[in-house]
């Protein structure tokens, strides 16, 4: 384990699941697949003066959300929560009185200054305490603020992964993009149709994604997702279309929005639409 970081596990003898199998072209192949979700930051921009993990959509805080939603499904093995480390009894707690939650499939880490150094302690804690290093298993990062990812678009992720070995999610941006100067002034205008707007999940070859993040750590540089460590270790990353719906909870104008898409999913859902 390395020194100066600190892992919680709710159970020491969680990580002993069954292992799915997932379709690799004709041939079935066993893997297992661990779910990381940073959600450890504080959140500035929503202005609530709480990690937002706790806010409320739909009469369920967005951290029971995403635990639910990554817990049913069938293809992940298991669950590891980059946690603040001020609410790391706060989110135990959540999880082991949770009714609707099996603390077994759940692993907290406490999370680092950036979202960077949360997903590097959760690898560690992979490979270090559980030993977690093979060419069987997949690593799949994403943001505990995009409670609204269909589950069918994190399979086809995993999927693609097993051809690939780092695939992104990401969707065409709509909006026209400037690149300004020091002073603010527009400097360039970049072509749209080249460009997409990053989503997670994101999903590595988990020895892939480890030895990318080692190969970074000494740099002085601020990655903002996983998929630009791997590209800037010289590696291809195969994208997927996400979805527009798929975005991250950030402001108090995201909440609103997506608890509107949550409601019209479950009248959807009541009246069989």
């Amino acid at each position: 384990m390395p020194k100066g970081t600190f892992f919680y596990s709710i159970l020491q003898d969680c990580f002993y699941q069954s292992w799915n199998l997932i379709n690799k072209g004709e041939k079935m192949e066993t893997y297992q697949v661990v779910a990381i979700i940073p959600a450890a930051g504080i959140g500035q921009r929503m202005h609530a003066g709480t990690n937002k993990i706790w806010l409320q959509l739909g009469g369920r805080s967005i951290l029971e959300h995403i635990t639910i939603l990554f817990q049913n499904l069938t293809f992940i093995n298991h669950i590891v929560l980059a946690v603040n480390p001020d609410e790391i009894k706060e989110v135990k707690d959540f999880i082991r009185k949770n009714q609707d939650l099996d603390s077994a499939k759940f692993s907290l880490v406490l999370g680092g200054a950036e979202r960077q150094n949360s997903v590097e302690n959760c690898l560690s804690f992979l490979q270090n305490w559980l030993g977690w290093e093979t060419h069987q298993r997949l690593a799949l990062v994403h943001d505990a603020a995009r409670v609204l990812i269909a589950p069918e678009l994190i399979h086809i992720a995993i999927e693609q992964c097993l051809i690939y070995n780092a695939v992104g999610i990401a969707v065409p941006v709509k909006d026209t993009i400037k690149q300004i100067d020091s002073e603010g002034f527009v400097s360039k205008t970049l072509d749209r149709s080249t460009l997409y707007a990053m989503q997670t999940p994101q999903v590595f070859d988990f020895n892939l994604l480890c030895d990318c993040y080692r190969q970074v750590a000494a740099l002085d540089r601020k990655f903002t997702d996983d998929c630009s460590i791997v590209e800037h270790c010289g590696y291809q990353v195969k994208l997927v279309k996400g979805s527009y719906e798929n975005f991250k909870i950030t402001t108090p104008e995201d909440l609103i929005m997506a608890d509107t898409i949550l409601r019209r999913r479950q009248s959807a859902s009541r009246t069989g639409i």
